[in-house]
């Protein structure tokens, strides 16, 4: 009988114990609730480094549309976004030389502007996937006419080597493009 009556009290106690220390969880979690009156901060931390692109859609104006004053041909004067407002005068005074220039910018985007483009990969060390190499060059390719018309009206008076002198500005002007875009992408890590 001993033996049970000391057991007993043995458990007893640690009832006893337990119901102290769940006492002072129920006050600790009551002083809790009373002084956060205010939710939880929570940071989300963004790391744009680390993100890939797997589907890239819309626009890229990657610099072929001049300022209104521009009086020189660099890729720094370009902005992106702004009308050329150019009339198409130029075009239909002039269609076989629009014509013609056109013609010639096109078949330097199908072969020789992806080797450019290749090229300033290499210097820039950002090499890109064939299929986001096409996107570029065909996104130069919807903005070719406006550069051309810009030229044209440059030139109001067209003389032997002006058809050269604009397809040369012109194809000066995509590897321009180019060498800015590959320079400008997002590099890993601190580097730009």
């Amino acid at each position: 009988m001993k033996q049970v009556n000391d057991c007993l009290q043995y458990l007893n106690q640690q009832i006893q114990q337990m119901n102290n220390k769940i006492q002072e969880m129920d006050a600790t979690i009551g002083e809790l609730k009373k002084n956060s009156t205010q939710p939880p901060v929570i940071r989300n931390e963004y790391r744009f480094d680390l993100l890939k692109v797997e589907k890239l859609e819309g626009t890229l104006n990657i610099g072929l549309n001049p300022t209104p004053n521009a009086s020189d041909s660099s890729i720094e004067e370009f902005s992106i976004g702004q009308s050329l407002n150019t009339p198409k005068v130029t075009e239909q005074h002039n269609p076989q030389m629009f014509h013609g220039i056109q013609e010639q910018v096109q078949d330097y985007l199908s072969s020789g502007a992806y080797s450019a483009l290749e090229a300033f990969e290499h210097q820039y060390e950002y090499p890109l996937d064939e299929p986001y190499r096409k996107f570029i060059v065909e996104d130069v390719k919807k903005q070719i006419d406006q550069r051309i018309r810009y030229y044209l009206q440059k030139h109001p008076e067209p003389t032997d080597n002006t058809q050269e002198s604009i397809i040369e500005e012109v194809k000066r002007d995509i590897e321009k493009t180019f060498e800015a875009f590959i320079r400008n992408l997002p590099r890993k890590g601190n580097e730009k």
